[in-house]
C-alpha cells in the first residue's frame, strides 16, 4: 500500500493511519498513531479481545496495563493480552509515533476505533 493510499483519521491531538488491516479479511489490524504532546487514549481504560503489540518509533509513549506502567522510548516494544485494562498517553514534550498491531480479536469487533478518543484530559 502506498503511503498516500492509507486511511487517515484525525482525532483529538492524534492521527490514526491504517496500514491495510481495515481492508484485510482476517483479524489483524496494524496502524500507526501520531500523538501530539499531551495526547492520550482517554480518561478510561480500554478492554477488548485479542493481543496488542506496540512499537515506539519516536518520542515517549506511556502505556498503563492494569496497574503496571511502561515507559516506551524509540525502539522499545510491548505486547500484552488486551482483556487487561489498558490506556496510553504521550508522556513527552514532542510528537510521538507508535506502530500498533491488534490481533486475534473477536470477529466483527472494531478494536482500532477503541483506540481513538474524543476526550480532553480533565474533562
Amino acid at each position: 500500500m502506498k503511503a498516500e493510499e492509507r486511511t487517515r483519521v484525525p482525532f483529538l491531538r492524534c492521527v490514526w493511519e491504517g496500514l491495510g488491516g481495515e481492508q484485510f479479511i482476517d483479524r489483524v489490524e496494524p496502524f500507526v498513531l501520531t500523538l501530539e504532546n499531551g495526547a492520550h487514549s482517554g480518561l478510561y481504560s480500554m478492554v477488548h479481545t485479542g493481543h496488542e503489540f506496540v512499537f515506539c518509533l519516536r518520542g515517549n509513549l506511556e502505556y498503563q496495563v492494569e496497574n503496571q506502567y511502561y515507559a516506551l522510548q524509540p525502539g522499545d516494544n510491548l505486547i500484552f493480552a488486551v482483556h487487561l485494562r489498558h490506556k496510553w498517553r504521550n508522556a513527552g514534550n514532542t510528537v510521538t509515533n507508535a506502530l500498533i498491531v491488534l490481533s486475534d480479536f473477536s470477529e466483527g469487533e472494531q478494536v482500532a476505533s477503541m483506540h481513538v478518543t474524543h476526550e480532553e484530559a480533565g474533562s
